[in-house]
């Protein structure tokens, strides 16, 4: 699955990682390094199963381990009105 920002969302990054704003509710959430370099790779079209598979190789983790942490993510920001499936 790839993922992509609602119209009313806005990213920010900083120097810690990003920061995703709904301008619809005010809602914001913060992200680290590490997701908002998924989430850069995820809106560019990588998909979850891709990027699962770079972050086993990269952190020495499974990669169901890294599925389920990105999918879970995904899911909290599509919960959060933040970001769509792509």
């Amino acid at each position: 699955m790839t993922l992509r920002l609602t119209a009313h969302t806005v990213a920010t990054d900083t120097d810690d990682g990003a920061v995703l704003l709904s301008q619809r509710t005010g809602h914001y959430w913060q992200l680290n390094r590490t997701g908002a370099y998924a989430l850069q790779r995820l809106l560019a079209g990588c998909t979850t199963d891709q990027l699962a598979e770079e972050f086993a190789a990269r952190f020495d983790i499974a990669p169901t381990q890294a599925r389920e942490d990105l999918t879970a993510m995904t899911e909290q920001l599509q919960a959060s009105g933040l970001a769509e499936a792509g």
